[in-house]
């Protein structure tokens, strides 16, 4: 019998930091996606620890103290008899655990090994100033500032101007180093990522090792902290063995921040919205490897997973009409040969069918449920919830009479400064409005010409699992993002030789000799940088996020477009699945008993300061600055008190009521004020001669 092929699913798992030393399970059902057809429950909904697949409800954000929950990732392992050559496999694997026969022998144990470091601070920045064909000085964000053999200035440069140099990979790198744990531990344990725990990695001989001397770094350990009455950083979180499953669960940080003075001893400012120096976080990445055990004292390796933590999601059943799948599929699918049939030789296959459920309805019901996060009037709001109806035997035509005036191209320049086609939300990389990727593009193309089917391919367990996870998560908006940013496009980052034992999707992690780790010299380097082949390390997926990232999520309310059209004095929103703005809080609501229905209320900012006028930290008389605390600091103070956006089904009795599947409303919010008054879509700026913190 040939020996059996393992991974680790999903090939990137998303986790979320909160205030609360108590988590929940990331959803393993995309946002957007009809669940259960009986109640019109839509997916997205992260579960509770020690259930499979059980949704939360309103109640389950927040611990018994108000904290916010964090959201851990639960990585499995699956089982393969053929190597892959195809996507989807024709081989749909099995997931596997203590116990089972895999190719004729029973697993005895399952060790994992998990890295995780924070690498922010030994980065490059966001954007490079480079000056345009007309003499202007303009911002480049994305790909863009590392093309030609280029890159960005650094971020903390007074502490050196290579990013290799040793003195600061030691101070300004998070480095927790690895950890293992088995599947058969007690279900009680946890490992810690913190300074007091033992780093430990798998042998060659497929045995955990202690690491006596790895160089643990954190920041109090090089800085006095600026900040430290709002907290520090100790930890990036801790791994678990999920009970009576063997699978693996990791948790991240809780949301702190630590500030330090730069070598020239100068005091950090927190006055930018994506690059402030002299500031960490406590989100983090890094691998997830394993290796499988078997009774006859055999091992074999697992071919690994990344894990991601990242900010909070605050309305997780909300679909992105664009999501990191979208991207990260456009770039596999165009540029590493994933599906011939539909792709190959540079051009798209015109007999390719697409999927309606799987390629275009996603596309309607992001749009529909956006409207949940944002300010929209009541015809747009009409125009979403008709889309999102339509049905796979509807006669596409019929329905849409001009697809190209309703939806954006993104293969036509021109069409980037189009604001009044879908989707309705702020572009990147000096694209002035979302477009869909260009797969999703001409999928919506093949539905819209007849050549569709209700379904797709099918998927294998873990190939489900390695899309959902990625569905809740944004895409096409990198400004930086919230989740991951652009390298997502980036074939660099992934491995690229993917026929055979590893599959798509892969990072292209680097190989790490924990043998060698001396407390003498920092461990990780300098890692991958976008356009280059350099292998990735922990740390480095995360890296190109805002420092912190609490100031970018509080920034991005609305926007000018950048680049502005000309003569367009209207705002949009930068990220409202993942960032809502305009939400219709359940306390608003009221009940029409004689009708037996619930009425909404009026509209609230979900980022809105308690008390009222001059008391009011997010007030502002400016329509571009309204939707966010005026002070960065502000919002690093309260971004716990945030509420969450959660369907109506969910929304349990002590609210008042089972509010309905039609409707999604923000639950558990701790602000106590009204804040600004939110009017209907369009808004417009108001001219000032003072520069807005946008």
């Amino acid at each position: 019998m040939t020996e059996a092929i393992f991974r680790v699913h999903p090939a990137i798992n998303i986790a979320r930091v909160g205030n609360s030393s108590e988590y929940y399970i990331a959803p393993e059902t995309a946002a957007g996606e009809v669940v259960d057809e009986a109640t019109g429950l839509f997916g997205g909904l992260p579960t509770r620890p020690g259930t499979e697949n059980t949704p939360i409800t309103a109640e389950d954000f927040r611990d018994a103290q108000g904290n916010v929950k964090r959201q851990a990732a639960r990585f499995k392992i699956f089982a393969y008899d053929q190597s892959q050559n195809s996507y989807p496999s024709e081989d749909p694997g099995r997931e596997v655990t203590i116990g089972d026969i895999v190719a004729g022998k029973k697993i005895k144990d399952i060790i994992w090994m998990v890295h995780l470091a924070n690498k922010k601070n030994n980065n490059y920045k966001i954007s490079r100033e480079v000056t345009n064909e007309q003499g202007e000085k303009v911002f480049q964000e994305g790909i863009l500032p590392y093309e030609n053999g280029k890159t960005p200035p650094l971020r903390n440069a007074t502490y050196g101007d290579d990013l290799d140099n040793e003195g600061r990979r030691r101070k300004l790198v998070i480095d927790a180093g690895p950890r293992t744990i088995t599947s058969s531990t007690a279900a009680t344990q946890q490992v810690h990522f913190n300074a007091a725990t033992q780093a430990s990695y798998i042998g060659n001989d497929g045995q955990s090792q202690t690491v006596t001397h790895y160089p643990v770094s954190f920041p109090g350990d090089h800085f006095t902290n600026q900040n430290a009455q709002k907290g520090t950083i100790e930890t990036l979180g801790e791994l678990q063995i999920e009970p009576g499953t063997g699978r693996l669960i990791v948790t991240g940080g809780y949301g702190n921040t630590f500030s330090f003075k730069t070598a020239k001893d100068k005091a950090p400012t927190l006055d930018h919205a994506i690059d402030n120096d002299g500031w960490f976080d406590d989100v983090s990445d890094g691998p997830i490897n394993a290796t499988v055990i078997f009774e006859d004292g055999s091992t074999v390796d697992v071919v690994g997973g990344w894990f991601v933590c990242t900010d909070p999601s605050y309305a997780p059943q909300t679909r992105n009409v664009v999501s990191t799948w979208d991207d990260m599929f456009n770039t596999w699918v165009e540029q590493l040969d994933l599906i011939p049939a539909l792709y190959k030789e540079g051009e798209y296959q015109d007999d390719y069918p697409a999927s309606f459920y799987a390629d275009v309805l996603p596309v309607f019901h992001g749009a529909f449920l956006q409207r949940w996060n944002t300010n929209l009037p009541g015809k747009g709001i009409s125009g979403h919830n008709w889309v999102a109806n339509i049905k796979p035997a509807d006669n596409p035509q019929a329905k849409i009479p001009n697809f190209e005036a309703l939806i954006r191209n993104p293969n036509i320049e021109a069409e980037n400064s189009q604001g009044k086609k879908m989707p309705l939300a702020l572009g990147d990389a000096q694209k002035s409005f979302l477009s869909l990727s260009s797969t999703q593009y001409f999928l919506m193309q093949q539905w819209y010409k007849g050549n569709s089917n209700a379904y797709g391919p099918a998927l294998g367990e873990g190939e489900r699992l390695d899309q959902v996870v990625l569905h809740n998560c944004l895409g096409g908006r990198y400004s930086p993002g919230i989740d991951l940013t652009f390298i997502v496009r980036d074939v660099n980052l992934y491995k690229q030789d993917w026929r055979g034992v590893t599959g798509p999707f892969r990072i292209n992690q680097r190989q790490l000799d924990y043998a060698m780790a001396t407390d003498a010299h920092p461990f990780l380097q300098q890692g991958y940088i976008p356009l280059r082949t350099t292998a990735v390390e922990p740390g480095d997926l995360s890296k190109f996020m805002s420092q912190p990232w609490h100031t970018d999520y509080n920034s991005c309310a609305v926007h000018e477009p950048s680049p502005n059209p000309p003569g367009n004095n209207t705002l949009y929103w930068s990220w409202p699945a993942q960032r809502p703005v305009q939400v219709h809080p359940v306390g608003l609501c009221t009940y029409d008993e004689a009708n037996n229905i619930w009425n909404l209320g009026g509209q609230l900012f979900s980022v809105r300061g308690d008390g009222e006028g001059k008391d009011n930290q997010t007030h502002t008389n400016l329509p571009q600055d309204e939707g966010r605390y005026q002070s960065y600091q502000d919002f690093l103070d309260n971004w716990h008190k945030t509420g969450f956006v959660i369907q109506g089904t969910q929304i349990a009795d002590e609210y008042g009521g089972n509010y309905g599947k039609d409707k999604f409303l923000e639950v558990a919010s701790l602000y106590t004020g009204q804040g600004d008054i939110v009017q209907p879509w369009p808004t417009a700026v108001i001219p000032t001669p003072e520069k807005s913190d946008d």
